[in-house]
């Protein structure tokens, strides 16, 4: 509770779960641990289903089990867990992952060091569940995103597999609740709010979740990447701060496009034909050598990361992150609000 004293050296987790029954497979998986977690909070983010039955079903068998309606956004749900945590550190699972026996123990580990505020790991497909190509290359960019972004960008880290001192959310605040209600990026938000309060972020490549794509269309992922840029361009125009793309990067990808549209607009004005036509051939032409350069670069990766040979997929990607930042500037702004910012509530109400 905000304000009582914290349990030193206990831990909870705050498993977030909306109409989700495979939190039943994920809260089998805590209670599994070779760190056992001292409470295990199922924040219920509302709805219809079967969560509150399988959490106190369970909770009859597992007194650290404790079921908590927390409807609303995901910063809103999990703020309400928050302030039910009187344990030094608070660890992060979603309901759709599955935490091997040494999961926690290592995830905790870096916390002997006092400056560490927070720590992460990486979320590869569980085996045999990514079964569509968006699900296929989706895990093989988030492996290489942790080896290569993640491991030297801790802000970058997501929520959904990651432990905190407790005193983080005491002294920076809670979860920003005024970003984009879809998406959030509540996590990158409050990780550049606990850097630049003096903590550090480490990244834990042994404190690896399964993630359960089995539902992952492409369709499904290029809608979930466009909204998470969404609330990264909201992020990114609040803090300054950004891990996804330079524009030297994003011009292979806007350049080929943008002739061709150019092209296209010249075509019916009998003038502007010629001028049109070359165009559009030069556009096409950049594109496929984009694509090509793509599934070269795809195949060199494919032993160290499976599923880039699907690389030329990057370019969708990479148009639904361009599409979620043109949302985000034409709802929030050049400046990344659209109501007036208040301070995230903390804690223990220490300044």
């Amino acid at each position: 509770m905000p304000g009582s004293p914290r349990r030193p050296g206990a831990v909870t987790v705050i498993v977030t779960v909306l109409r989700d029954p495979r939190v039943e497979r994920t809260l089998g998986s805590l209670r599994r641990q070779t760190r056992p977690p001292d409470r295990i909070l199922v924040d219920d983010g509302g709805g219809p289903g079967p969560i509150r039955e399988i959490a106190r079903r369970l909770a009859a068998e597992d007194p650290r089990i404790v079921y908590l309606d927390a409807p609303g956004s995901i910063p809103e749900s999990r703020n309400r867990a928050l302030r039910e945590v009187d344990t030094e550190f608070v660890a992060f699972l979603d309901a759709d992952e599955v935490a091997p026996p040494e999961w926690l123990a290592k995830l905790l580990a870096p916390m002997t060091d006092p400056t560490v505020g927070f720590t992460g790991g990486p979320t590869p497909a569980m085996e045999g569940t990514a079964r569509t190509i968006g699900a296929r290359y989706y895990d093989a960019y988030l492996r290489r995103f942790y080896e290569t972004v993640a491991r030297h960008h801790p802000h970058a880290l997501p929520m959904g597999n990651s432990a905190w001192r407790t005193e983080v959310f005491d002294r920076v605040g809670l979860l920003d609740t005024t970003l984009y209600e879809s998406a959030a990026s509540e996590d990158q938000e409050i990780a550049l709010r606990a850097l630049r309060a003096g903590y550090q972020g480490r990244y834990v490549a042994e404190a690896w979740v399964a993630h359960d794509f089995s539902d992952l269309s492409l369709y499904r992922w290029l809608s979930k990447q466009s909204r998470y840029a969404l609330g990264g361009y909201v992020v990114w125009r609040r803090h300054g701060s950004t891990y996804e793309a330079s524009p030297g990067g994003l011009l292979p990808y806007v350049a080929p496009p943008a002739l061709i549209v150019l092209g296209a607009l010249l075509l019916p004005w009998p003038i502007l034909r010629t001028p049109g036509e070359i165009l559009l051939v030069v556009g096409a032409l950049l594109g496929l050598g984009v694509l090509l350069g793509l599934g070269l670069q795809g195949m060199a990766w494919e032993r160290s990361y499976p599923g880039m040979r699907y690389r030329p997929v990057e370019f969708l990607r990479r148009w639904a992150t361009l599409l979620g930042a043109a949302r985000g500037f034409l709802r929030y702004g050049r400046g990344g609000y659209d109501r007036p910012a208040s301070p995230p509530d903390r804690l223990g109400g220490s300044p």
